[in-house]
């Protein structure tokens, strides 16, 4: 696990990421009333069938949720997620084999020498598996020479970004944990290899691109996640989208990786949910549901017409 150490790290946020007995007293014609938020419902399908964009990371405090994403989980019999999240284990195996090196390679011939030496000087390690419950110790950079440019950055901008919440707190696993206790059926958009992938598959170049984002100075990675978080309580899509306007400008081909080209995947499996008379909810982050060629967009150029709680 990578740790930053005498620098602030800048951000890098791919939004790329609840109370029944409340939902129970606001039936479902109040919700034309409520404030919007990231939750639309398709009015002109078979069956209830809603679009929830997530944060994957949230605090306590963001409890109770605003009620249209109640609304959804109670009316959704299968959620489908971004992979199937009972598959999480096997995620979890094969992200980490592809966030490393084969044998006989590592960072030291990816990525510029110049970023290299400025990740020995400013970046430190720790073993992230203590033995007999004692804290993980600190190491050099070299001792994490074997993780590509993408899972450095990930490891950096992390603990920034959750230190305002926590992926155990996040609305995926809210409504995963709602779901298996209410025995609705759960699924995903993609598979797990085809998940993986979409940070595995990366070019060393772009992994750098990644990396050399993570580390920009121009802005508080806590300042950023709250204002993003705010917009998407608020249900601003532009916002959302806006709050990504660097990075695509900078690497738009990884920011359509990341998002518009799953879009795209996407929406013939949407759509055979669409078409199965099921009551259904996706949860996606919220990106995916904001700007030009959103789920949303596409959906609405398919004839289906979408409406936001």
């Amino acid at each position: 696990m990578f740790l930053p150490l005498r620098k602030n790290t800048g951000s890098w946020i791919a939004f790329v990421l609840f109370s029944l007995a409340v939902l129970i007293a606001i039936p479902d014609r109040a919700a034309g009333a409520l404030p919007k938020c990231c939750v639309w419902r398709v009015t002109n399908a078979e069956a209830p069938f809603y679009l929830v964009g997530s944060v994957h990371a949230l605090s306590r405090k963001d409890y109770p949720l605003p009620v249209p994403y109640e609304i959804a989980l109670k009316d959704a019999r299968r959620l489908l997620f971004e992979f199937d999240p009972t598959q999480h284990a096997e995620f979890e195996e094969k992200f980490e084999r592809a966030a490393k090196y084969p044998p006989g390679q590592d960072i030291r011939s990816k990525i510029h020498p110049d970023l290299l030496a400025w990740l020995r000087e400013n970046i430190t390690t720790a073993n992230d598996s203590p033995r007999h419950g004692k804290r993980p110790r600190a190491g050099s950079f070299d001792s994490g020479l074997g993780y590509k440019p993408w899972w450095i950055a990930q490891h950096l901008v992390g603990p920034a970004t959750y230190s305002q919440g926590s992926a155990a707190h996040g609305l995926d696993d809210y409504f995963v944990a709602s779901a298996k206790r209410s025995g609705k059926e759960i699924a995903g958009l993609e598979s797990v290899d085809e998940h993986v992938a979409v940070l595995g598959g990366l070019s060393d170049r772009d992994g750098e691109i990644i990396l050399r984002n993570a580390l920009a100075p121009h802005k508080s990675s806590a300042a950023e996640f709250k204002r993003m978080l705010k917009a998407w309580r608020k249900g601003d899509t532009s916002a959302l989208w806006a709050g990504d306007a660097q990075f695509r400008k900078d690497a738009s081909w990884i920011a359509a990786r990341f998002v518009d080209e799953r879009n795209v995947k996407w929406i013939p499996r949407i759509e055979a949910e669409l078409k199965s008379g099921k009551p259904t909810a996706i949860v996606a982050g919220a990106l995916h549901f904001s700007g030009p060629r959103s789920v949303i967009a596409l959906l609405q150029a398919r004839g289906y017409k979408i409406e936001q709680l």
